[in-house]
């Protein structure tokens, strides 16, 4: 007992002594003579700083100053892989259009192109919202073939931060700081010769409010980069919160991830379409707890038309959770690239689910097309491959995650198989076994990147749930044989509906995905626990010398109190 409470007052010790010199840093600060701002940041209270070294860069961060967090490495990684694939199809490019207008002109391979050199007609890259500037550093020491980089924030104390990590790093060449709102940087960058070939977005929180000046400044066959951490509206715990950000309802349902994708999608194509101009993603994945997207801008009225078919809003059952979807058109280009509109029809489903009965609730509007550019992600892998090994913390996650992507079919959302057999009141079904049945009525299935225990098909509803029947007959529980005895439960309707197919539960020869046969690992879990958002970086208001706060007095009296107790202790 003695051992427990006195190792319980030394951990108190151990988590007062940050706090404890924070405070001591805090009235220094205030006991200086530079008073004369009437707002300040963190990095004017905290006398330390932390050293973080991460791919090339090796940075100074002010403690609690910026914000940083560790559980975005893999974020950067797989940006500074996308983006050395996007650099490497840019400087192609540029080398075929200057070859077309000279063919005695030579051209530099990219491979023999050095990070951290300045190449004219580069890359123009913007970070918008930098922080400490990190990863603008990592873009100009890993990445060939840049002109310049605009690392952005709106606070000071970042901007110094930005400053010294970039002459520290050496690169002063490639990164310029910026201390601007990130809508007035991308604002004053419409004009064509200014515009950039690259811009990423990594706020806290919702990107909702960038995408217009981000489309804004893009160049033609430019790069957007999106981080959205508002996964709470995104996942349908807020969907007034949602709409007000992205102008889509969520679904919450477990599907609910890759929901989140499209309906930004759908955002980025209004945002879009208003200039005429079109989205073509190249890599849209859910990641941990938000979501990444890397997608292309293209230029075009007929083709921004063209795109109407792509949105379509959701009839979700409450139920069953079977989802169906409304189409706002049908769109195409005739012979001449001229968008051809033909009015949708619908609605595809009656005031109630056709398979259960129960009642449906309306999402959306989302994005029906694909999220991969299949031959993009095949390169990405190849040039991760490739790479040296110490090039990438997370090099092993990356590859597991784009294999899972590289099959992925492109139907929009998909089955979760707890949720099936919950419903059916049946255990729930391996793998081999649903597949299986899938693949032998002549459909397609794959996994998703989003949730391990879900499959994606092109198989109807129907026959998604004439498997199910069938699996629930085979290994039905003890609540099936009670909900049997209930004629107007959902449950009673959806076990005694005619099945529309033969199921056939015989092993398919095809049944294992290509990374599964290679044993590869398509999974990975966190690399420790409590992996997960940070708290955002705050702004505190400085106090007058004068006044003094009765409660801050009375805490700081109990810690020292506290603290005594346990130096005698």
């Amino acid at each position: 007992m003695i051992f427990t409470l006195t190792r319980k007052r030394i951990y108190q010790i151990l988590i007062r002594t940050p706090i404890l010199t924070r405070r001591l840093s805090t009235i220094e600060t205030k006991n200086n003579d530079n008073d004369d701002d009437d707002d300040y940041t963190l990095s004017t209270i905290m006398t330390d700083s932390v050293q973080v070294k991460e791919g090339k860069a090796n940075i100074r961060l002010p403690e609690g100053a910026v914000f940083y967090n560790p559980a975005q490495v893999y974020n950067r990684d797989l940006s500074v892989a996308c983006l050395r694939l996007v650099s490497k199809r840019h400087h192609e490019n540029e080398c075929k259009r200057i070859q077309k207008n000279d063919p005695q002109t030579s051209c530099i391979p990219f491979e023999q192109l050095s990070p951290g050199v300045r190449q004219e007609n580069g890359l123009k890259i913007a970070e918008a919202l930098s922080a400490t500037g990190l990863r603008s550093i990592r873009y100009a020491k890993e990445i060939p073939g840049i002109d310049t980089i605009y690392a952005n924030d709106i606070d000071a104390g970042a901007v110094e931060s930005i400053k010294h990590n970039v002459q520290s790093n050496d690169v002063q060449n490639l990164v310029q700081a910026s201390h601007d709102d990130a809508m007035n940087l991308l604002y004053s960058h419409r004009k064509p010769e200014n515009q950039f070939h690259v811009v990423d977005l990594d706020p806290y929180g919702t990107p909702g409010q960038f995408l217009d000046g981000a489309v804004q400044c893009i160049k033609k066959n430019g790069v957007l980069c999106i981080t959205a951490t508002d996964m709470a509206s995104l996942c349908g715990n807020n969907p007034h919160s949602c709409y007000s950000k992205y102008g889509s309802i969520p679904l919450h349902q477990p599907f609910c991830h890759e929901f989140a994708l499209r309906m930004i999608l759908y955002s980025l194509h209004m945002q879009a379409a208003r200039y005429d101009r079109i989205i073509e993603p190249l890599l849209c994945m859910s990641i941990d707890f938000y979501v990444r997207l890397f997608v292309r801008i293209n230029y075009g009225s007929a083709k921004a038309q063209s795109q109407l078919g792509d949105i379509a809003t959701v009839y979700n059952c409450t139920h069953c959770t079977s989802f169906f979807f409304q189409p706002y058109g049908q769109a195409s280009l005739d012979e001449r690239n001229n968008a051809k509109f033909r009015y949708a029809q619908g609605p595809p489903v009656g005031t109630s689910c056709t398979h259960c009965g129960s009642n449906l609730r309306v999402g959306g509007p989302i994005w029906l097309g694909p999220l991969f550019d299949h031959s993009f992600v095949s390169e990405l892998i190849g040039s991760i491959e490739q790479a040296p090994h110490d090039s990438y913390a997370y090099r092993d996650r990356m590859l597991s995650m784009l294999y899972v992507v590289k099959e992925e079919l492109p139907n929009p959302l998909y089955f979760d198989n707890t949720k099936l057999a919950r419903i059916m009141h049946t255990q729930v079904p391996q793998n081999k076994v649903l597949r299986s049945a899938i693949l032998n009525a002549g459909y397609r299935v794959s996994s998703t990147h989003a949730r391990q225990d879900a499959i994606k098909t092109d198989a109807p509803h129907e026959v998604i749930w004439d498997i199910m029947r069938a699996l629930a007959e085979q290994s039905p529980t003890k609540r099936s044989a009670v909900e049997r005895l209930n004629t107007d439960s959902p449950y009673y309707r959806l076990l005694t509906k005619p099945s529309t197919i033969q199921v056939d539960f015989t092993e398919h020869p095809d049944w294992e995905s290509e990374a599964r046969k290679n044993k590869l690992i398509r999974f990975m879990g966190n690399p420790h626990a409590r992996w997960g958002p940070l708290g955002k970086a705050v702004t505190k208001k400085k106090r007058p010398s004068d006044e003094s706060d009765p409660t801050t007095e009375k805490k700081q009296m109990k810690s020292d109190e506290d603290l005594s107790s346990d130096e005698n202790l």
